[in-house]
């Protein structure tokens, strides 16, 4: 049956098929990397309006989601600039989303974050803080935009493969979630790339012992049925809803 759901992420472009390995690695490791989704121009532009927002909201920055100690954070870019756009509604993303929720889904926010040097660091978490007497059923997934390139040495973000697969919360089953973890491994990637996860595996930004730029994206997204991290009702301005498509409107539900 042809519904709103598949009319809308078709229109996206979300029905593309993802590679096998792209499938295995978000089935059995719960996080797969792509390299080269965005080029230097579009990585020029999102450097630019980062800092350019950054400079202009001072004090301000993040009040729409939350400010955190030793990092800098941006939030609710989808009103920020055409830029994002192509970010958010990607069709990659959009059909590793589809993949991995199996139902419908939405926009959650899109935020930005600079670890500082000497900072970033956060204990091991997984994004949906609830119990799961519901599991396996996707809540959340991920997406980290490597706006510059990232390494362990400047505070890449570490992940616990195959802990999508578990319904425990980190904190609940570690003696310390900050520690080390035998099984962590590095998002390590060049700018450009984009990691998409599922957003319970267990994963924390570390600490930026480089000191050199280190800005990324979070494109979050969440069952349609669950609240958004940010209500995009409540912060969508009349500049960028006269601009965007049904099918945009329907993935941000406004």
């Amino acid at each position: 049956m042809d519904t709103i759901e598949e009319r809308h992420l078709d229109a996206l472009g979300a029905n593309l098929p993802l590679t096998p390995q792209m499938i295995d690695e978000l089935e059995t490791h719960g996080f797969t990397i792509i390299h080269n989704v965005v080029d230097q121009d579009w990585l020029a532009e999102m450097r630019r309006t980062v800092d350019m927002l950054v400079e202009r909201e001072g004090d301000q920055l993040a009040i729409e989601h939350h400010q955190e100690e030793t990092v800098t954070r941006v939030a609710n870019l989808i009103n920020k600039g055409t830029v994002w756009e192509k970010v958010w509604a990607h069709p990659t993303v959009l059909a590793a989303c589809k993949h991995i929720f199996g139902g419908a889904f939405k926009i959650s926010s899109l935020n930005a974050r600079e670890a500082h040097p000497g900072g970033g660091h956060q204990p091991l978490h997984a994004d949906w803080k609830k119990p799961r007497p519901d599991y396996p059923k996707v809540h959340l997934v991920n997406t980290i935009w490597a706006i510059d390139d990232l390494c362990k040495e400047n505070g890449a973000p570490r992940i616990i493969p195959g802990t999508h697969l578990r319904p425990e919360l980190p904190e609940d089953v570690l003696d310390d979630p900050e520690a080390t973890h035998p099984n962590e491994v590095y998002l390590e990637c060049p700018a450009g790339s984009v990691m998409i996860f599922n957003a319970h595996t267990w994963h924390g930004g570390m600490i930026n012992h480089l000191g050199t730029r280190r800005r990324v994206l979070h494109g979050l997204y969440i069952d349609r049925a669950d609240d958004a991290q940010q209500d995009q009702k409540k912060w969508l301005t009349q500049e960028t809803s006269s601009r965007l498509t049904p099918a945009q409107k329907w993935l941000l539900e406004v």
